[in-house]
Parts: C-alpha cells; structure tokens; sequence
C-alpha cells in the first residue's frame, strides 16, 4: 500500500497547496531513531552543542524572510507574529548555548578521598550525563518556537539529547524547512544530519514514543492526544519521562471589589486575552468567575461588546473551525 502524502494546506481557503512529504511508516521511524541514537557521540563535546546551537540560531535567522512567508502561509498567523516568535526561537537556541558553556545544568558534585577519615572516604564524583534519544511534538500554534527549532528541541540538543520531532500536520512544509536549517548547521560542526529526525503522520508519532531507542517526549497539545503519547510512555516495558503541556483552562478570579472599581476595564482586556491570536493561544483565559451584581454586570457587558466588536480571522485548520462552530451551537 502506498504511504500516505502529507499536504501542506492554506487555512485561509482550506486548499491543498503542495504535497511536502509521505507519513513514516514503522520502519522508518526506526531508521530515523537509530541515526539520531548514533549521532549522540558527536554532542558529546560541550562547545561544539552549544557553538552548533549558536549557528542554528544564525542560520534560523538568515532564512527569516523565507521562513516566515512559509509559515504564514500555512497559518495564517501574520508575518508580524511569526516574526516575533522567530526571533523568540533564535533567543531561545542561544540562551540554552549559554547554559551549555556555564555548565551548571550538570550538577556536579565532588566528594575529595579523606584517607584519615574512620571509615576512609573514597573519592566519589556525581554529574548528569544526556538521557538518550528524545522524541518531540509540535504544536500547532507556534511553528518556531514550540515545534522543530523550538525549546524541546532546544532543550534536548542542549543536553547532548539528539532528537526526532513528529511534525504538525498544520505546517508541515515549515516544518521540513526548518528541520533543513537545523541539520545544516549541525554538518558545520561535524554533526551528523541524524541528530535531528523529522517524521510526518499519527501513527508514525505513537511508533515514536514506544520505540525502545527513545528516552523521553516532550509534548505540547491537546488533554486527548498527550494522554494517548504519555499512556503509551507508561505503557512501554521501561516507562520513559514525558514532559506534556496538554490543553489549558487558566482560571480567572475577579473580586467584587475590582469588579466594582474597573469591571470595564477588566472586561474588555478579557476580550483582548481571549480573542488574541484568533483565540488560539493556550494562555488564554478559559474561565472566569465574577461576582454578581452591578460590578459584575458591567463586566460581562464590556466584555460581551469587546468579543463582539473583534474583527474575526482564520483559524489553523478545518477541525478547530469546525470544533468551535459546535460549540458555539451547543450553547
């Protein structure tokens, strides 16, 4: 059977626009984690991972222009907000090079030999040393900084961790692009381009997790996706750690006495909270309790013309859209 295509879509009109790559089938993602596993030896020198994430960084923003137009168009995001949070990934890449030169993420710990001591003490040395293969997966929202070069990833490289990311079906095509920047800068310093995998497709994400190569997943996305991923860690013969930010509610308390004093002023930059980014930022405010009364009152009329005076846009993709024209009919 055919590999299924993996289509890059504008989610302005919902159109096809290019076919970018083929879902990985098991063995590929074998493949893929076996070269990121054997691509560990050359991370080992602490100035080449941090001098290789410094490049990255570079390269990432040589390639802005390009990135970025690629990104917009498969989000609909503005090049205003990716460029924003290009440069956030680029700052990201070079402060965890920092980290990499200073040293102190290893928490070493030096016990010197005291031959007088009764019982004798032996020299005894305690450092953090790199897990293994981590397995990352995009976000949607952020195609920088939560997804291919983004802070996992970051992370992981940091730690001297190749990775293989399974990339978001919502960006595909930015996703093969950075991933591309990424490896290029890894060969300038004698990487191998196996230190960063790329994978397309559902079932190619849970062969990810359950691969016995793999060390740890970081997650972010949905409460029914990371479940499903963090299960299937648990589910393995050695459980794996898996870091997941899954879904979000960010309860909002509003006193009577604030609702008193500013309950439009509050309300109207709920608005601004709620709708920012089309309303696809996990930080939003998903629920609010406010006081009854006329404070609250004119809260939630503030609130409900601001929402209402929004100018609308686009959504990332049909199944969000679709998700929030059913919950609007619900209600």
């Amino acid at each position: 059977m055919a590999a299924a295509p993996v289509w890059s879509v504008d989610p302005r009109t919902g159109k096809q626009r290019e076919q970018v790559a083929v879902e990985a089938t098991a063995e590929e993602v074998d493949v893929a984690v076996r070269a990121a596993r054997d691509a560990a030896s050359a991370l080992a020198d602490r100035t080449v991972r941090a001098a290789f994430l410094r490049t990255a960084a570079d390269l990432l923003e040589e390639a802005k222009d390009h990135l970025v137009e690629a990104a917009d168009a498969e989000t609909a995001l503005g090049p205003v907000r990716l460029s924003g949070e290009l440069a956030r990934t680029c700052y990201q890449l070079r402060a965890f090079a920092d980290m990499v030169d200073e040293g102190a993420f290893l928490g070493i710990v030096i016990d010197h030999p005291d031959a007088s001591a009764t019982p004798p003490v032996p020299d005894l040395r305690r450092y953090k040393i790199p897990l293994g293969v981590v397995a990352v997966y995009s976000a949607s929202n952020f195609p920088f900084a939560f997804s291919v070069p983004g802070g996992d990833t970051a992370s992981a490289l940091a730690a001297g961790c190749p990775v293989v990311v399974k990339a978001h079906p919502d960006h595909p095509g930015t996703s093969e692009l950075v991933a591309s920047v990424l490896r290029r800068a890894a060969v300038r310093h004698g990487i191998p381009e196996g230190v960063l995998g790329l994978v397309h497709g559902f079932d190619a994400g849970v062969e990810l997790v359950k691969h016995p190569l793999v060390a740890g997943a970081g997650f972010t996305g949905s409460i029914r996706g990371g479940r499903a991923l963090f299960d299937a860690a648990n589910a393995r013969p050695v459980p794996i750690p898996f870091h997941g930010e899954l879904g979000s509610l960010n309860p909002v308390v509003v006193t009577e006495a604030a609702a008193a004093e500013r309950g439009e002023q509050i309300g109207t930059g709920l608005a601004g909270s709620m709708t920012l980014g089309v309303g696809q930022f996990c930080v939003k405010p998903g629920l609010v309790l406010a006081p009854e009364g006329a404070g609250g009152d004119r809260l939630v009329k503030s609130l409900t013309e601001a929402v209402s005076n929004t100018e609308s846009g686009v959504l990332l993709d049909h199944r969000m859209r679709d998700d929030f024209v059913a919950g609007v009919r619900e209600r």
